[in-house]
């Protein structure tokens, strides 16, 4: 009998110290994510300065402006700008709008800086 109740009792304490030792470490049994997250506190981070906007290159949208392409349908007529691309690779940067359209039925087309010269706005009845 006494050894019966030594085993008991040893089991008793093996049983308290294994439920001890689950709750008091209780991340030895979960799943392992590989990844701790951190949160900065009181961290003060400035913004990036912002760059400085070029200059305007080339007349202003919706300007009116003179062609001085020869070989265009429209040479030394009016338009209107409707586009200017401020990247210096592309060729034909200014999109100009006309009230005429051309043989192939089309009203606009881009032209080189220096292709399109700044000119008056039309007066009423003229074009």
């Amino acid at each position: 009998m006494a050894r019966s109740r030594s085993s008991v009792a040893s089991l008793l304490v093996v049983a308290a110290v294994s439920l001890t030792w689950l709750f008091v470490a209780p991340s030895a049994f979960a799943p392992s994510r590989g990844r701790v997250a951190l949160r900065a506190v009181d961290v003060e981070t400035e913004a990036p300065a912002k760059k400085a906007k070029a200059a305007w290159v080339g007349p202003q949208k919706g300007a009116w402006v003179r062609i001085l392409r020869p070989e265009s349908y429209w040479f030394q007529q009016r338009g209107t700008v409707v586009n200017v691309n401020q990247k210096p690779e592309i060729k034909y940067p200014v999109t100009v709008k006309f009230d005429l359209v051309n043989y192939a039925n089309v009203n606009t087309n881009g032209f080189a800086l220096w292709e399109v010269e700044e000119a008056d706005a039309p007066g009423p009845g003229e074009l």
